[in-house]
């Protein structure tokens, strides 16, 4: 059998020849396979990444936003009623003359016009803040009905009974209208009347916020 060159026989050559072509060919199918790994299977992109799974809610979440809640005003509508049931309005939340002083000044409250003797309750529940007696304003009791609002009655003689602490409820008396000649006061010529005045948050606003004047 003859030898080439390099000392090989036809038949080694000729398997040699079949080697590399067989690794040529291994080599493109391992090169097609990465190809449609890349192409069907793409890798990770930026929305992925920007957009992970949303969080999970940890417990005591909705404990705290029940716990803002509760700190809101509960919205109840607080309506009084007439600290005098047989009287009339005579002066109003308004600027006048007050002819006692000779002035004119703003009238911070409601006049009720009721005769001597007449009973005063309590607008709305609450606790009794203060029960005090002046030449100004006579007998005054003053009822906190809680978050800054409270009412005051003036110009009454308040029941002996009657202590600041004490808790009331709607409609409970108070005392009676005074007699004008028991109060030489800021409204003396009235005549015998309850002062009525309602406070918020510190402030002196119109009693009809939450007063029905209606029928008087």
């Amino acid at each position: 059998m003859s030898e080439n060159k390099q000392g090989e026989t036809p038949v080694k050559a000729k398997r040699k020849s079949l080697y590399y072509i067989l690794l040529s060919a291994c080599a493109l199918v391992v090169a097609a396979a990465i190809t449609l790994t890349v192409v069907f299977f793409p890798q990770p992109g930026d929305s992925d990444l920007k957009d992970p799974d949303p969080p999970i809610d940890q417990p005591g979440d909705e404990d705290d936003d029940d716990d803002d809640d509760d700190d809101e005003p509960s919205g109840t509508e607080i309506v009084f009623a007439l600290p005098v049931s047989e009287g009339t309005v005579a002066t109003g939340y308004t600027f006048w003359f007050n002819s006692t002083l000779n002035r004119y000044n703003l009238h911070t409250g409601v006049d009720f016009k009721a005769d001597a003797g007449t009973p005063v309750t309590a607008a709305y529940a609450g606790t009794v803040e203060s029960v005090t007696q002046t030449l100004l304003e006579g007998g005054k009791v003053v009822i906190d009905h809680g978050n800054g609002l409270k009412t005051e009655y003036a110009s009454i003689d308040v029941s002996e009974s009657l202590r600041a602490g004490d808790k009331v409820d709607q409609g409970d008396v108070l005392g009676t209208v005074s007699a004008t000649a028991d109060v030489m006061g800021n409204e003396y010529n009235e005549g015998a009347h309850l002062h009525f005045e309602v406070e918020e948050n510190g402030e002196s606003i119109d009693p009809v916020a939450y007063l029905d004047l209606s029928e008087k």
